[in-house]
């Protein structure tokens, strides 16, 4: 099978926000407990209670943003529970995750973790059992500049300048999981909370929650339209969030059916994409309102609360982290921050944690070889590829996808070029074509597996991992082999 990949390094579409290549903690299962915070008083390596190999595993993949305490568990969350001296936080009930909280990872502890990360710190308030003055002097015991009761309290706890803090999103709960009744009472809450929370902070982003319609639920069909119609005068909303997790079959047992499915349903989502733009031209002509992808990624049925929404993480589950984030690049444009969900142990995470070991996830090394996407510039590519057939739910044909899926970035000189194979079977033999450029050199990384069934573990933590490739040069362009379930990473120099 042969293709051709054409890519222009002077007609740049859009600005990749680093944002894009989020990450969220929230309360629930390993994710906080045993995968981030250990406590300091530990045999396990620690800073200040986190253990040392998360921190250089998110430092490496220059992690621009984290989101805490959570989804479901914010809507429960009282943010004066976790702060203090540690002997005297009450432990309480985790609603969402069935289990107790000790509350030894509060707010201090998240900030300093951000720092020492080198992340954006984004805080969801509890718009579910809380209130918004609750909410306001939360927001004041971390970014209140002057001298008040609470940021004396803030001084108390070791912190006497105020933190970074500029991420606020108001409710925890998608639309699919909340209580709420119709986007209008939602509409409601969000203003309630969100005016105190701005006037104490006028330069903060804000978040208010939208829907991915899925079929099973009517609320959701036009609860972005009726939100952004409710809002259109409001100005508090910066940013409409939306969540999307993808399941097709078993973690490790699927179909073809199934696994080409999967990247059926990445374009299904880009329809909900084009949905919110269009809406948010229409009710925001003269602000620009971003889109943010607060949760993504594979959610197997393996993954129950029983057993802390842990599921095997697969090359597969990495290609689809591929395909999604190409998608984001594309929409760059609107989409401007996206967090994977999770972090640690729980659902699509980057790291699985046991006692002191640690192991990385094949969707570890997507967002480590994708890390030069940050922050560059997107550049206009084609693309003439093989292609294959699959089924979203509900159609009564299939459609065709292209077998190779692009992108391509320049930062000065520095051009990434990714690509996913997503052909489960055939190898696909490629032309590279810049146009109007030249590559000085060239250096590239493939991640790949004899199945992608394929999985990292505690006893195998290597199985899939990068590894090097050489491309063959040509007076008509960059030749490369790329191999059937695979994603890689060319980093090319251009000439002068």
């Amino acid at each position: 099978m042969e293709a051709v990949i054409r890519c222009w390094p002077s007609l740049a579409r859009g600005m990749i926000a680093r944002e894009l290549y989020g990450h969220s903690a929230e309360h629930g299962g390993r994710c906080v407990y045993e995968g981030m915070w250990v406590g300091p008083d530990t045999s396990i390596p620690n800073r200040d209670g986190v253990r040392l190999d998360i921190l250089a595993a998110l430092a490496h993949l220059r992690a621009p943003v984290v989101s805490w305490p959570g989804g479901g568990f914010a809507d429960g969350y009282h943010w004066r529970d976790g702060i203090g001296p540690a002997a005297k936080r009450p432990q309480t009930v985790n609603l969402s995750g069935r289990q107790t909280d000790p509350n030894m990872f509060g707010t201090d502890e998240f900030m300093r973790f951000c720092e020492q990360v080198g992340a954006a710190p984004y805080i969801t308030v509890n718009a579910g059992s809380g209130t918004p003055r609750e909410a306001r002097e939360w927001l004041e015991y971390c970014r209140f500049p002057g001298d008040s009761s609470l940021t004396r309290m803030r001084a108390r706890h070791g912190r006497a300048q105020p933190y970074l803090a500029p991420y606020w999103g108001v409710g925890g709960l998608s639309p699919e999981d909340s209580g709420h009744l119709c986007a209008g009472a939602y509409a409601e809450c969000f203003t309630r909370f969100a005016a105190p929370i701005r006037a104490l902070a006028p330069d903060i982003k804000l978040f208010a929650c939208g829907a991915v319609p899925d079929g099973r639920d009517p609320r959701l069909n036009d609860w972005n339209h009726d939100l952004c119609r409710q809002l259109r005068h409001v100005p508090f909303m910066d940013y409409l969030s939306l969540r999307r997790h993808f399941t097709r079959g078993g973690a490790v047992d699927f179909s073809d059916n199934e696994y080409y499915g999967l990247f059926a349903d990445v374009l299904d989502f880009e329809r909900n994409l084009q949905g919110a733009d269009a809406l948010l031209h229409y009710y925001f002509p003269d602000k620009k309102v971003h889109i943010a992808v607060n949760e993504w990624g594979m959610r197997h049925p393996e993954a129950v609360i029983d057993n802390g929404m842990e599921q095997p993480n697969t090359l597969r589950d990495a290609l689809l982290a591929a395909s999604v984030l190409h998608l984001f690049n594309r929409w760059c444009r609107r989409v401007t921050m996206a967090k994977l969900s999770q972090a640690v142990n729980v659902l699509q995470c980057l790291a699985v944690t046991g006692g002191d070991k640690l192991f990385l996830t094949p969707t570890y090394h997507v967002f480590d070889m994708m890390r030069p996407h940050q922050d560059a510039a997107l550049l206009l590519t084609e693309t003439d590829s093989p292609a294959f057939k699959a089924f979203s739910p509900g159609a009564s044909a299939a459609r065709e996808l292209p077998c190779l899926d692009v992108c391509a970035s320049l930062s000065g000189k520095k051009m990434l070029l990714t690509v996913v194979n997503k052909s489960r079977e055939h190898a696909i033999e490629t032309r590279i074509a810049l146009r109007e450029a030249a590559a000085a050199s060239v250096s590239g990384r493939v991640l790949h597996a004899a199945a992608p069934e394929e999985v990292n573990s505690f006893d195998a933590p290597s199985r899939v991992v990068p590894r090097r490739v050489r491309l063959e040069s040509r007076q008509d362009g960059l030749f490369h082999v790329f191999p059937p379930h695979s994603f890689t990473a060319l980093s090319i120099t251009l000439e002068s």
